[in-house]
């Protein structure tokens, strides 16, 4: 393989290697939304896992800039305990996993 060739193939694959590494946005993904009570929390991990009340186990990823409230504050996942009531939007990302866009967490409502 000559220089040119080499250059070329190298200069293809830099141009190519954002693209393969690039992710759908949420916002071009279907959201979902569903409600469960909180199994576990792992803020270290980003996850979380609930109940549905249909009885399946469900776990999600949490990236940072997901939204979590209780009432009108934002709290962290730190702050979600087990056996809280939540609702989350989330979605399906491209690698199958759950991902979440939002958590509300309904503790004070479910407790008044």
């Amino acid at each position: 393989m000559n220089k040119n060739k080499i250059i070329f193939v190298l200069l293809l694959l830099t141009l190519m290697a954002p693209v393969a590494y690039c992710q759908e946005k949420p916002e071009s993904l279907q959201i979902k939304n569903i409600a469960g009570t909180v199994l576990s929390t792992d803020s270290a991990g980003n996850t979380i896992s609930i109940q549905t009340d249909d009885q399946r186990q469900m776990a999600f990823y949490v990236p940072d800039k997901a939204i979590i409230t209780q009432e009108t504050h934002n709290i962290g996942l730190m702050d979600i305990e087990k056996s809280d009531s939540v609702t989350m939007r989330y979605y399906i990302s491209p690698s199958s996993q759950y991902t979440v866009v939002s958590i509300v967490d309904n503790k004070s409502v479910v407790n008044e």
